[in-house]
């Protein structure tokens, strides 16, 4: 029991003494970097506007990533599914698997971790075995204002 004690002991002062990080809450939130991997394990997170709503939640394992997507824009059929893909620096790739208007459909889909959060990435897609995806990741825009945020998880 005394070992124990010590141990816990040991490793409280250990975590004390790493003194504090300099990245914001949303770069420790979001970040892909090795150290803050194994700490995301399930997150969510949200975009909501003035009728739009988007909810993301990912389990991450190493850099695979599962998790699910939901899109709910104004005036428009609701998007609602999977994904699975994985952390490639600081973008998120996956494979969404959604249903919509009773169908379902499979895109890849791209999210980039930025200062303000999450944001998808749009550009020029084509079809690779009967899928929609990015012909070159490393053009899309980020650049539109619908970022997705931390929030608490619903169990």
């Amino acid at each position: 029991m005394k070992t124990l004690f010590t141990l816990v002991l040991a490793a409280l002062a250990m975590i004390a003494c790493e003194g504090p990080k300099k990245d914001t809450p949303i770069d420790a939130a979001f970040s892909p970097r090795e150290e803050h991997l194994e700490a995301l394990n399930t997150e969510c997170f949200q975009y909501v506007g003035e009728r739009d709503t988007v909810l993301l939640t990912t389990t991450i394992d190493g850099t695979n990533l599962t998790g699910t997507l939901d899109y709910s824009f104004f005036e428009k059929d609701k998007n609602s599914g999977t994904i699975e893909g994985e952390i490639r620096g600081d973008l998120l790739i996956a494979e969404y698997t959604f249903q919509s208007e009773g169908q379902t459909s499979k895109r890849q889909v791209v999210f980039k971790n930025t200062d303000e959060g999450w944001k998808e990435g749009y550009g020029d897609m084509k079809a690779v075995d009967g899928i929609p995806v990015q012909v070159n990741i490393d053009s899309l825009d980020f650049s539109h204002a619908m970022a997705l945020i931390p929030v608490p998880c619903d169990n």
